[in-house]
């Protein structure tokens, strides 16, 4: 699930959804042995061949790690883990109110879960990957030693907080608001410096240049205007007939409809709003079942 942001999670289910994806020469090319720097670890995403896209929302940026985790799962037996954020606490050595997870992604080759977690509250957290395995039992994703890369935002918000009282925020915090992976580009929604600041990116993949987001805008019922500058939630590729397209999930909750064609680096363009799911929501996620 994307953007799961709890202080308590009693129960973790663990839910496998796979569709085939196209084939590259190498996924890897371009890759490195090392250790990704994360400053943060939010919205989390599979693509091929066990590479987990990790959003670095401080960093402005987006990791594509290599897990190597391409065993294929025996069997399809559901996950049930009693009392989560106690045993991550217990595996990070701190208690369960000093843990946040912030998301959840599934590898659909091994049906491993991967938890975005923040050990800690506040500027000074610090970001981990939990893996639980199908046996229930979480463990440390050790990042030593793995091959990663890594695109940069060229667009992102200044990271510093703007407003005051009830209304301060620190827009870098939402530069990357959900993740996906399609065919061979990573689709990113969020936040950039420009006037229109609400952004979507469709990122090729292998890394090479990040361009600019392409500026959306929508109509949203619930406040009687024009939107701008309130960032994309959650949002999951769909076929709209025979059309490629994205559909998106805001705060207070319009969902719209963007043609997938239409992202293009530096492009403005005006989303259509299908539904209005009512005011004061938060959207979590947004999943495709047949």
């Amino acid at each position: 699930m994307k953007r799961i942001v709890r202080n308590v999670l009693s129960t973790l289910f663990g839910l496998a959804l796979t569709a085939p994806v196209a084939q590259a020469a190498n996924w890897t090319a371009g890759m490195k042995e090392g250790q990704p720097e994360l400053k943060s670890a939010g919205p989390l995403a599979f693509g091929p061949e066990g590479i987990l896209f990790v959003a670095d929302t401080k960093s402005a940026a987006i990791f594509a790690l290599s897990t190597g985790d391409t065993k294929p799962a025996a069997g399809m037996k559901a996950l049930k883990v009693e009392g989560i954020n106690q045993k991550i606490a217990s595996l990070l050595g701190t208690s369960a109110d000093q843990i946040l997870i912030d998301d959840m992604a599934v590898n659909p080759i091994s049906r491993n879960t991967y938890l975005a977690v923040s050990r800690g509250r506040g500027p000074d957290a610090v970001p981990v990957l939990v893996r639980v395995k199908t046996d229930g039992q979480p463990e440390v994703v050790a990042l030593e030693k793995v091959k990663f890369s890594k695109g940069e935002l060229p667009d992102a918000p200044v990271d510093g907080v703007t407003g005051s009282g009830n209304r301060q925020s620190n827009p870098r915090r939402e530069s990357i608001t959900d993740v996906a992976f399609l065919e061979d580009r990573v689709l990113i929604a969020g936040l950039s410096n420009e006037e229109f600041a609400s952004t979507l990116r469709a990122i090729p993949f292998p890394f090479e240049t990040v361009a600019n987001g392409t500026t959306v805008e929508i109509f949203h019922g619930a406040h009687g205007r024009f939107e701008t500058r309130s960032p994309v939630r959650t949002f999951v590729p769909f076929n709209v007939g025979s059309q490629p397209s994205l559909i998106a999930a805001y705060t207070c909750t319009p969902l719209v409809q963007f043609p997938l064609g239409d992202l293009k680096p530096g492009a403005k363009i005006k989303g259509k709003t299908i539904a209005e799911l009512g005011n004061r929501n938060r959207p979590l996620d947004m999943i495709v079942y047949q």
